[in-house]
């Protein structure tokens, strides 16, 4: 990176962009590049980075560091696991970040992992630590289909859901009635209790608006919703997270 002009130049060819809302860009220092690749899907580079070590990001958004990776998988996965859910749906979670945390649980039985990108598994599997023993965990089904298809065609019962998808895939479409579908599968199929990642906090994020109109649905359709902001260091912001149908 240099100085010229009073402007900052740098190669782009060794940083990874990321931008959590207009105005706003982070750029994020690639001492390596582990695996860069568009899938069917999207585009997936994992990387080293001086400050927070191996780091996913996919079509350039930030999903996983090393660094504080319990801050995320605590704020997502903590209610499942102290409510002591044995049988676990994950919407999503091809990063495997939500296997490692529930895998904490000694009262887990069963986790099935519905997720579209077979590319984003394998590549997480062979990159990110701990991930390959993840899903070679006994307890561990995976399925590489649509999760809400999968969720409202599926005979089977869960003690609960986890919701790990980004916000891009649920902008396509009808975006109100694919969450009003997907909670009402978890009431019926999942005993109401759910807990999901919809985004950044902040007012100017592009997810904004998305995770309001996933607070507002989950409020309608679902019991004891709590919504909670955690602050997580890498990605710069707060960012929310929903919690459903938990006792504690």
């Amino acid at each position: 990176m240099s100085v010229t002009g009073g402007r900052v130049c740098f190669d782009k060819s060794k940083y990874i962009v990321y931008q959590p809302y207009p105005g706003l860009h982070l750029a994020y220092h690639a001492k390596k590049f582990c695996f860069s690749r568009r899938s069917k899907y999207q585009q997936i580079d994992i990387i080293d980075n001086d400050a927070y070590g191996r780091m996913l990001f996919l079509d350039h958004n930030l999903q996983h560091t090393a660094y504080d990776a319990e801050v995320f998988n605590e704020a997502l996965c903590g209610p499942a696991k102290r409510n002591d859910a044995r049988r676990i749906i994950v919407l999503g979670g091809g990063s495997g970040q939500t296997l490692l945390s529930l895998l904490e649980s000694k009262k887990l039985e069963r986790i099935t992992l519905v997720d579209i990108d077979e590319t984003l598994i394998e590549s997480c599997k062979r990159y990110v630590e701990g991930v390959s023993r993840a899903f070679r965990d006994s307890r561990v089904s995976v399925r590489v289909e649509d999760a809400f298809s999968y969720l409202h065609s599926t005979g089977e019962r869960f003690d609960a859901a986890i919701i790990d998808l980004t916000e891009k895939p649920l902008r396509v479409g009808k975006v109100s009635a694919t969450l009003a579908q997907a909670y009402s599968d978890i009431r019926a199929k999942c005993r109401g209790q759910c807990s999901q990642y919809v985004g950044s906090s902040v007012g100017l994020s592009t997810s904004r608006q998305f995770g309001q109109v996933a607070c507002r649905l989950s409020k309608r359709i679902l019991s004891r919703v709590r919504v909670a902001d955690v602050f997580i260091p890498s990605f710069g912001a707060p960012h929310t997270f929903i919690h459903a149908g938990y006792t504690n």
